[in-house]
């Protein structure tokens, strides 16, 4: 499927995001201490809608649950960041339930990396925090850029096993088989509507 916007315009996005990310690799701005980010993704995102749908919000699916941290947000914001994971702060905003997440990790194995696992992160109302994961082109390789907006080889299947195995999750949900294949060929989870 391709975006709406020209592909000089997404490769420029992805150098500024490679910037934002690997040039001020700081904790106040892609670590734990980032996380004003959100509500800046949060309006970015809503605006993005206007320009291109596949920049607004969108539901997160059964297929992208991965599995539950025995922690609040909070602490699994230093936790992922300990663990080589960097806040994606121009992720297009995940919704469950009518409720935004509360997070957005990447994992790459280096910054020009071709692709990367991305973790959305819901709170749960007993202090844990439920894990959402596919793995996709990188947002902030120019060259994946354009696959990345598009959803382009995007592996829910893929993420979600890269998820359970870099992280100690409890799988509490009962879910379908992941898609090997984008979100869009899974379900919205129940009670999204978005």
């Amino acid at each position: 499927m391709k975006s709406g916007l020209p592909d000089a315009v997404i490769r420029f996005g992805a150098g500024l995001g490679f910037v934002m990310t690997y040039a001020l690799p700081v904790r106040y701005n892609i670590g734990p201490e980032g996380r004003w980010w959100e509500s800046v993704r949060q309006s970015l995102s809503h605006l993005g809608a206007h320009v291109d749908t596949r920049m607004g919000p969108r539901p997160i699916t059964v297929g992208e649950y991965a599995g539950t941290l025995n922690m609040p947000p909070a602490v699994v914001d230093t936790f992922l960041w300990e663990q080589n994971f960097v806040r994606n702060p121009f992720s297009r905003v995940k919704t469950l339930g009518g409720r935004s997440e509360c997070g957005s990790w990447v994992y790459r194995e280096s910054p020009l990396a071709n692709r990367q696992l991305h973790v959305m992160l819901f709170a749960t109302d007993d202090a844990r925090t439920d894990v959402y994961a596919h793995e996709e082109s990188s947002s902030v390789n120019p060259d994946e850029s354009v696959n990345h907006v598009d959803g382009t080889g995007q592996n829910v299947a893929v993420g979600v096993e890269w998820a359970r195995e870099r992280l100690p999750l409890d799988v509490r949900k009962e879910t379908a088989d992941p898609p090997a294949g984008p979100w869009t060929e899974s379900v919205a989870e129940s009670g999204d509507t978005d």
